[in-house]
């Protein structure tokens, strides 16, 4: 009731409750604004008719979640999602302990039922980790849970004025039932009142006939007759905390999270309690936990709260009362199940890609998926390969990621199956393929489930020619073209990407066209006062110019140091800032060439690093050497968001992105290069900055990050 009550005034949600019976909390829920239908299940075999009445009810509410609670009603949420347009189904579980050997056969199966179909909720809610724990050990999908603690209404329940306080009065708080053990609990008070003969106790509640006499039979037996008043079901729970000095919860089995012990400490009452379920998390006191079934234990706790001073005491209630305002209040529940109910019903999506290592194609994934809106797209990401940098940063910001762990280029059966696997646990609604075997797997994976779920592939490169390419590339570059067709949208970051791709046969008719976007926070200006990186600090009244990639045929390196052996020949000043995987002292291939080239002095290889902006504002001048294969240059636009000048190789789109902010060359053409570095070296400092301040202005205003996520999340809705 709290909890619809909460929602429904958040004013997120639209709430309607569906009950089986009537009850006492059904005006409550009307009068906090809360739509209730009362299904009216006659009797124990009133099946048919009451299935039609509750279909009827549901179809008329047209839910976008089913939020469930218990295992009866989680069972029929599965039931009834078909027959109201497929919403979500939220399960709520209630304990930490199932007593299902006490049921019937019916109660078995249910139980069994909820099992077998717990696959089908979307989430599911434990208002405990012992439940949560419990649960996932019997088969529930542990990536599917959650906990939120019961909330406890703090202003209801708030310390009495202590009159009646100090007199030694412990209070047990609950149904009558063998899950809550009151005769460890009346074993325990015997023992205490040995040591304190001016201890009471108070037992609240009712339950079945034949186990009240048995406890009232016990308590004689005992001689706890006189010390015991027997109070039976309260509705004034707060004016009965308000008559004790301590709760004592002493359940064997089942308790989840413990509504009595958090409204007693809301009261500002100090709780004892056996180690079950999350009464332990609650207390956060293992002074006053002891095992259950113990009562030797347990009256030791009592006897040794009694011998407290009356202020220690109360500090110790002043405290519990704290710990409930902290963690445990009905705004905190409220809230944290809004954000759950809220993300389950975004859109789920799932990207396949073929690795999450160091790339620009890797780092404009992990860029996008840190900032789609989360209320509205729930990501995954499955990485064929194993995965690199950028898995644990895509699962430092919450998003799940998977990695298959492939060997490059060989897809086997057990891949498949993997691949299979991984993407029933996704359950996604929309799969991207990132790059070119990401949008294979894609494909496969959709054919495997055999449901009509949208593709979408993302072309990240540019395609001068096939043989340019490693041989199982190519192959999968070729076989895609005439499954394009199978393809909701073929995303391309470049528009010379996409004509060179549709010339191959990929099916023009899906081109959607959103260029990679940059971090205008991230990648900015080199303010005056900061100290370079080094090694760039050591250095002095030098030039920079710099090639940031990692090392491939594609990146052209060769090209970019035969220019600057030629640079060096007028500029002897200027130096040579190399940074990217494998672009590294251990590179024999490179430094070889550096060697040959006597540059060896000029060139620094910095190999992979994690300081790129710093490093990029630092630079005189960034160059892209690139020979083929760029769709969108990543290099380019983030050299221009510093505000650095540019030279580059005219390769797929670098024209488009570049503007008038530097200067545009032929590829493998180290004359052309070396003289358009030289040309801008040869600019005042001021007239460099002019260069690159139009350079910023460009991708603030046609290429900004924020603009190509706005433009991904249009498609994707």
């Amino acid at each position: 009731m709290a909890l619809a009550a909460g929602l429904a005034r958040r004013g997120d949600f639209a709430v309607t409750v569906l009950h089986f019976y009537p009850g006492p909390f059904q005006e409550e829920l009307r009068e906090a604004g809360v739509k209730t239908v009362c299904i009216g299940k006659k009797h124990r075999w009133d099946l048919a008719g009451f299935l039609i009445r509750l279909i009827r009810a549901m179809r008329a509410a047209q839910p976008q979640v089913i939020h469930s609670y218990l295992n009866e009603a989680n069972l029929m949420a599965v039931l009834l999602k078909p027959f109201c347009g497929r919403p979500r189904i939220v399960w709520g579980l209630r304990d930490s302990q199932t007593d299902a050997h006490q049921w019937g056969l019916l109660g078995r199966l249910s139980f069994r039922l909820n099992i077998w179909l717990s696959g089908c909720a979307d989430l599911i809610i434990a208002n405990s980790r012992a439940g949560r724990d419990y649960y996932i050990a019997r088969g529930y999908p542990a990536a599917r849970m959650e906990v939120v603690p019961n909330g406890i209404d703090a202003a209801k329940f708030s310390p009495a004025n202590g009159e009646h306080r100090g007199h030694g009065v412990f209070g047990s708080i609950g149904r009558l039932n063998p899950m809550k053990d009151h005769a460890t609990f009346l074993q325990a008070a015997a023992v205490a009142v040995r040591a304190r003969p001016d201890l009471r106790f108070i037992i609240a509640g009712e339950g079945d006939e034949t186990y009240t006499r048995q406890l009232h039979a016990l308590a004689e037996n005992l001689g706890l007759t006189e010390k015991i008043t027997w109070s039976g079901a309260r509705q004034d729970m707060p004016a009965v905390y308000g008559t004790l000095d301590a709760v004592v919860s002493s359940s064997a089995f089942g308790e989840g999270f413990s509504n009595v012990l958090g409204e007693a400490m809301a009261c500002g009452l100090p709780c004892i309690a056996t180690d079950v379920g999350d009464s332990a998390w609650l207390i956060n006191d293992p002074s006053r936990i002891c095992p259950p079934g113990n009562a030797a234990a347990l009256a030791h706790c009592m006897i040794a709260l009694a011998a407290l001073a009356p202020e220690a005491r109360d500090g110790l209630g002043a405290r519990s009362r704290q710990r409930i305002c902290d963690h445990f209040t009905v705004e905190r529940m409220i809230a944290r199940t809004a954000e759950l109910l809220g993300q389950v019903t975004a859109r789920r999506i799932t990207f396949i890609t073929t690795g999450l290592g160091t790339g620009g194609a890797e780092m404009m994934l992990w860029q996008i998926l840190t900032r789609l809106d989360r209320k509205r797209f729930k990501t995954s990401v499955i990485a064929l390969t194993t995965g690199g940098k950028y898995a644990a940063l895509l699962q430092e910001a919450g998003v799940q990621v998977e990695s298959l762990d492939l060997p490059p280029g060989r897809f086997t059966f057990g891949a498949v199956l993997r691949l299979f696997r991984s993407i029933r646990r996704c359950r996604p609604e929309i799969m991207v393929g990132w790059m070119y075997h990401g949008c294979l797997a894609a494909l496969l994976a959709k054919l495997l489930l055999l449901r009509p779920i949208p593709v979408i592939w993302s072309i990240r490169q540019s395609l001068y020619s096939l043989d340019l390419e490693k041989p199982g590339s190519a192959r999968v570059i070729r076989a895609l073209a005439p499954l394009s067709r199978f393809a909701k949208v073929i995303l391309y970051n470049s528009k010379v990407s996409a004509q060179q791709h549709e010339a191959l046969g990929y099916c023009a008719a899906k081109r959607h066209l959103v260029p990679n976007g940059f971090d205008l926070e991230r990648w900015k200006p080199r303010a005056t006062a900061s100290p370079l990186p080094e090694p760039l600090g050591q250095l002095v009244e030098v030039n920079f110019i710099g090639r940031f990639g990692r090392h491939a045929v594609m990146k052209d390196y060769p090209t970019f140091l035969q220019a600057a052996a030629l640079i060096v020949q007028e500029a002897p000043q200027t130096h040579f800032i190399l940074a990217g995987p494998q672009v590294d002292a251990a590179n024999e291939d490179l430094t070889a060439q550096i060697a040959r080239l006597g540059i060896t002095e000029r060139v620094h290889l910095l190999g992979e690093r994690d300081d790129l902006p710093a490093l990029t504002a630092a630079l005189d001048i960034a160059v892209s050497s690139s020979a083929f294969g760029e769709g969108f240059p990543n290099v380019v636009g983030e050299a221009m968001a510093c505000t650095v000048s540019v030279v580059a190789t005219d390769i797929g789109d670098t024209a488009w992105v570049l503007g008038d902010a530097g200067k545009l060359v032929p590829p493998k053409d180290p004359q052309a290069l070396a003289g358009a570095c030289l040309e801008l070296l040869r600019l005042s400092a001021a007239e460099r900055r002019a260069v690159g301040a139009r350079g910023r202005r460009r991708i603030e205003d046609h290429f900004s990050l924020r603009a190509s996520v706005q433009q991904l999340e249009g498609l994707l809705a």
